[in-house]
C-alpha cells in the first residue's frame, strides 16, 4: 500500500526560483519521502546532486508552460534533461493545435518527445491544460498521448486556464487504458483535495504544497487514507507468442482481479516487442545502468523504477521460460536494484503435460532469480494439461489467478 507521500511530485517551477530554492525542495522531498521532485530543466543537474543517494526521482518539465515551441526544441530539452539525471519528463502538449483540429501534428510532437525520453529509459507525462479544453478535446488528447507512447496524462501546468478538477481526472482515467496513468496538478493545496483527486483516478499529485497535503489532521489516523489510495502498480510480462493462448487467459484472469481491487496494471506482450539478447558488453556497468542496446527494452525498464510488483507469465518451454521472457531477464542485468520500486513478483505458467513436476526447473530458476534481485515471491500459479489454445477453459488456475490479483 502506498502512503500519500508516494503520490507527491514535490514541485517548484516559479520563474524566480534559484539554486538554493531547488536544494531546499530536494531536502524536503528526502525528508518527507516524496516520490519525485519536479523542476525546470535548468535545475535538473542541481537536483541530481542534491538527491544523490536517495530514492527520490527527478522530473523535468519540457516546453513549459506554453507548449508552443518547436518539436525540435522540446526534444533537445528532453535529451538535456535525461542526460543530466531526469527520469521523468512532464511535457506540455501544444493544445492550440489540438483545438484547431491538427491531431497529427499534436501526435507527432508528443511521440518525438516520448521516443527521445525512451532512448534514455525515461517516461513522459503529457500536460493537457484541461482548463482550456472541452471534454471531447480532453478525450482526444488522452488517446493521442497513449498512442504516442506516453506513460501519463496530466491535467495542468498551474500557469494556464484553471487547474486540476475531479471531473477532468475522472474523464482522463476513463479515456486511457490501464497502461497509462493520470497525474493531477494545478491548484492542489490541501489533503482533502489531493485525496479527492486520487479517488477520482489520479496516480500522482503534482503540488508545491506537498508538505501541507501530507499532514494528518488532528484526531485522524494516517491509515484512514488507505481507503482511497490505489494499492499497487503492477508490471505484467506475457512471454507467450500466442496472443490468445492459455497464458493470455491466465494473464486476463489475474488482471481482472487486480483491477477490481483497484490495482493499476501495465501489460506488455513481449513477443510483440523487439528485445535483443544481452551481449555482455558491460556498458551498463560504467553508465549508471544505461543499456547500449536501444530497443523496446527501454519501454519495460522504467516500470522497474515506478511499479510495485512484476508478473512473469510464460508457458513452459523445455522445462524453462519461453525465449521471450528469458531474453528480457537477461537484459535486466543492467538493473540498479537499489533504486527499484518493484519489491514483489508473481509467476503464472500453463504447460501441456499432466506431470506436475514438469514446471519445477522453471520455478527453481524463477526463485533463484527473484531471490538474487531481492523480490518477494507473492505467488506461483501453474496450469497443467494446457497444450492447445482453449485448454485452460474451466481450469481452476484461472480462478486462482483472479483471486491472486484481487488479494495481492
Amino acid at each position: 500500500m502506498k502512503n500519500l507521500e508516494k503520490y507527491i511530485d514535490h514541485t517548484l517551477l516559479k520563474p524566480g526560483a534559484g539554486i538554493a530554492d531547488i536544494e531546499k525542495l530536494c531536502s524536503e522531498a528526502k525528508e518527507h519521502g516524496f516520490y519525485a521532485v519536479c523542476v525546470n530543466s535548468r535545475f535538473v543537474p542541481v537536483a541530481k546532486k542534491a538527491l544523490e543517494g536517495s530514492d527520490v526521482k527527478i522530473s523535468s518539465v519540457v516546453g513549459f508552460p506554453l507548449g508552443a515551441m518547436s518539436t525540435e526544441a522540446k526534444v533537445f530539452e528532453t535529451v538535456y534533461s535525461c542526460e543530466n539525471g531526469a527520469e521523468e519528463i512532464d511535457m506540455v502538449m501544444e493544445y492550440g493545435l489540438l483545438k484547431e483540429g491538427h491531431k497529427q501534428a499534436v501526435f507527432d510532437d508528443i511521440k518525438a518527445v516520448c521516443d527521445a525520453a525512451a532512448e534514455h529509459g525515461a517516461i513522459v507525462k503529457v500536460i493537457l491544460e484541461t482548463g482550456a479544453l472541452s471534454d471531447g478535446e480532453i478525450v482526444d488528447a488522452c488517446k493521442l498521448s497513449e498512442e504516442a507512447g506516453a506513460a501519463f496524462v496530466k491535467t495542468s501546468t498551474g500557469f494556464g486556464e484553471g487547474g486540476a478538477t475531479v471531473h477532468a481526472v475522472e474523464l482522463m482515467r476513463e479515456s486511457v487504458s490501464r497502461n497509462v496513468r493520470v497525474k493531477a496538478s494545478g491548484g492542489i493545496r490541501d489533503r482533502e483535495t489531493a485525496l479527492a483527486m486520487i479517488k477520482a483516478g489520479a496516480d500522482r499529485i503534482g503540488a508545491s504544497a506537498g508538505i501541507e497535503i501530507c499532514k494528518v489532521p488532528e484526531g485522524e489516523e494516517a491509515e484512514d487514507v488507505s481507503s482511497v489510495l490505489t494499492p499497487k502498480n503492477i508490471l505484467v510480462l506475457n512471454g507467450s507468442p500466442k496472443m490468445s493462448g492459455n497464458t493470455a487467459a491466465l494473464v486476463d484472469a489475474f488482471c481482472r482481479g487486480a483491477q477490481e481491487a483497484g490495482h493499476t496494471v501495465h501489460v506488455f506482450n513481449v513477443a510483440n516487442l523487439s528485445v535483443h539478447p544481452c551481449t555482455d558488453c558491460r556498458y551498463c556497468f560504467d553508465h549508471a545502468g544505461e543499456c547500449a542496446i536501444h530497443d523496446d527494452m527501454q519501454r519495460i525498464m522504467p516500470h522497474l523504477y515506478s511499479d510495485d510488483v512484476i508478473v512473469f507469465a510464460t508457458p513452459v518451454y523445455f522445462y524453462g521460460f519461453s525465449a521471450q521472457i528469458k531474453t528480457v531477464l537477461d537484459r535486466m542485468i543492467c538493473m540498479q536494484t537499489a533504486k527499484m520500486t518493484v519489491k514483489g513478483s508473481v509467476l503464472l505458467s500453463p504447460y501441456g503435460d499432466t506431470d506436475k513436476t514438469v514446471p519445477k526447473p522453471m520455478i527453481d530458476m524463477y526463485k533463484a532469480f527473484t531471490g538474487y534481485v531481492g523480490w518477494k515471491n507473492l505467488g506461483i500459479i501453474t496450469a497443467d494439461g494446457c497444450m492447445d489454445p482453449g485448454d485452460i477453459k474451466d481450469h481452476k488456475a484461472l480462478e486462482q489467478a483472479e483471486a491472486l490479483g484481487r488479494n495481492l
